[in-house]
């Protein structure tokens, strides 16, 4: 591997810096959306080792598309230092790394403190799969793109890049 490969370790700890100019202390909410709910699932998981590194209490969960009832169940009592999920309690510097699909839709996009959309991309020269309704909806009325935080490309989760989206 050369000096200026990027890796799962080195990408997280870069996006965990990234949270942490805005969200130095308390409780902190982070979601990491994706259409592949696996891939989701797989870099949250990767994003929460990054945050146990540091020592802060972590806490893991997988949401429904859309995260229904997240505000009720999950944030609210998250950041009350509440019973949550099931039944943890969360100190009061602690962070909540959410996974799952369509996490920035405008019912829920405030809720997180910082969000992560993860794009992924056939290899060359394979033609890109037909989207299903819902998923072609969700980007062309949502676009997660320009809502996260970060946008990382995961067609190697082994070697995820974040991407600066222009949109000028």
């Amino acid at each position: 591997m050369s000096a200026s490969e990027n890796t799962v370790h080195d990408l997280q700890r870069s996006l965990l810096g990234l949270m942490r100019q805005n969200n130095r202390a308390g409780r902190v909410v982070v979601a990491v959306d994706a259409l592949e709910v696996e891939a989701a699932g797989a870099f949250a998981d990767a994003f929460a080792a990054a945050v146990e590194h540091e020592e802060t209490a972590v806490f893991r969960v997988a949401v429904a598309d859309g995260a229904p009832h997240a505000r009720e169940r999950l944030i609210a009592p998250f950041r009350a230092g509440e019973a949550f999920g099931p039944g943890d309690i969360a100190p009061a510097d602690a962070v909540l790394v959410v996974s799952g699909r369509f996490l920035h839709t405008p019912e829920v996009r405030g809720l997180w403190n910082f969000s992560v959309w993860l794009e992924s991309n056939p290899p060359i020269g394979t033609p890109r799969p037909e989207l299903p309704d819902a998923e072609k909806h969700y980007l062309r009325t949502t676009r997660p793109k320009a809502a996260a935080s970060v946008i990382v490309e995961n067609s190697d989760p082994a070697h995820p890049v974040q991407v600066f989206g222009d949109f000028c």
